[in-house]
């Protein structure tokens, strides 16, 4: 017995599948109880994969993970990075952004039932933006660990924000097709916006590396710097955040997408299950047993 005073064995559920041994329809039929044609034991219904009641099972796809994972973009995307041994901790913490973002299209964004429905190319192209990044994001850990030589850190620190600015743009520019494709007007303009403000901030980073390797003038670099931080800084949050928006937003449309076809398929199989049950009124089935004929009482008489 369970806590609400029914037990397991006597829940009806109804599965369009037949007794193993008879054919016999167990619709209506409970969970351990027997088939009434045959006495074979009623098993337990069979777990769908994609599916459970119209609700697809999404919890897994990963698509939530690498939406998450694009905030730590904005690190390198700002030019935090160029703040001496500060930036390079959170440079480092931001790393994992990338690599979680390889690890969730990998391991669960493959199996996911969405990813049957997912636009073309989308994954793919994900996955190859997060390894594009994830190997500058462990070129500039490993300068900054002093496996390569010194001279190496600061390529492998703009190579590190080129990649994540191209990763976030990218991205941007991807998703703002898909919802035109979509009909979605509101998600384009704010895909449109991170791609634009991804540009920006690419830029940003780019004059503040020139200005600092030129080093023209003290005071020039320090307000070249600064306003290049802040720029950088607004530009990424609003790219980044429209590319994690975006991810999401992908993945609700697909959601629906599978449960507005499960319910399709599931109203066929029931039309379909309702035309073949459906009697014939024609059809005289015969008696289980035949008539008997009337015993006649002279007969009896001794």
């Amino acid at each position: 017995m369970t806590e609400r005073g029914w037990s397991r064995a006597s829940t009806p559920y109804e599965v369009r599948t037949r007794c193993r041994s008879c054919q016999y329809d167990l619709r209506g039929i409970a969970v351990g109880e027997r088939c009434p044609e045959c006495g074979t034991v009623v098993p337990e219904p069979p777990a769908t994969a994609a599916v459970d009641r119209g609700r697809p099972d999404h919890r897994d796809s990963g698509l939530h993970f690498v939406a998450v994972s694009q905030y730590l973009s904005l690190v390198p995307m700002s030019g935090f990075v160029l703040f001496g041994c500060f930036g390079s901790t959170i440079g480092v913490l931001s790393v994992f952004g990338p690599l979680a973002r390889i690890v969730a299209l990998t391991s669960r964004w493959t199996a996911s039932p969405l990813r049957s429905i997912e636009p073309p190319g989308f994954g793919r192209l994900l996955l190859r933006l997060a390894c594009l990044e994830a190997l500058a994001a462990m070129a500039f850990f490993a300068a900054i660990m002093g496996v390569l030589p010194d001279g190496a850190r600061l390529p492998c620190l703009m190579s590190y924000t080129l990649s994540s600015v191209v990763s976030i743009t990218t991205t941007n520019f991807r998703l703002g097709r898909i919802f035109d494709a979509w009909r979605l007007e509101l998600p384009t303009l704010l895909a449109r916006l991170g791609f634009v403000a991804g540009c920006l901030a690419g830029l940003s980073a780019i004059a503040v590396f020139t200005v600092r390797i030129a080093r023209p003038n003290p005071d020039v670099v320090a307000v070249v710097t600064v306003l290049g931080l802040v720029v950088g800084l607004m530009a990424s949050l609003l790219a980044v955040f429209a590319a994690r928006d975006g991810v999401g937003r992908v993945e609700e449309v697909l959601i629906v997408d599978l449960i507005d076809a499960h319910a399709e398929l599931v109203g066929r199989e029931s039309t379909a299950d309702a035309v073949v049950a459906k009697p014939d009124p024609d059809f005289d089935p015969l008696p289980l047993e035949p008539e008997r004929p009337p015993v006649r009482g002279d007969l009896e008489r001794p």
